[in-house]
């Protein structure tokens, strides 16, 4: 039998499916949305006052789809990037750190050994 002939493969790929769509419902309203909550395409459009937006192509204003200012969606991710690059200097200044402890620690071994000749 085949993996995709296996029930419990087709129930693995619903499960998978289901996570996807909370996932796009928790952060419908957070930075910049990848798809709306319905599972529809986002587009970009311009309200009378030129204000940008991020709206699902099939809009309704019955609360189950997405709007969001572009602004407010750029802002937030721009956050979120900045957050992760803080984290990554972090990382990259312990990872030197370490890296340079490990350099002395080689040289004393390296020291020792040709004490020991």
């Amino acid at each position: 039998m085949t993996d995709m002939a296996d029930p419990y493969y087709a129930e693995m790929k619903q499960h998978k499916r289901d996570a996807d769509w909370l996932f796009a419902c928790m952060y419908a309203n957070y930075c910049i949305p990848k798809k709306c909550t319905c599972g529809g395409a986002i587009t970009v459009e311009t309200d009378e006052r030129g204000r940008n937006y991020y709206v699902c192509k099939v809009f309704e204003d019955d609360g189950l789809h997405i709007r969001r200012a572009c602004h407010d969606a750029i802002e937030e991710e721009f956050d979120v990037m900045k957050s992760k690059f803080r984290e990554e200097v972090l990382l990259h200044r312990r990872l030197q750190f370490e890296v340079e402890e490990m350099r002395k620690d080689i040289q004393e071994l390296k020291n020792l050994l040709m004490r020991g000749r």
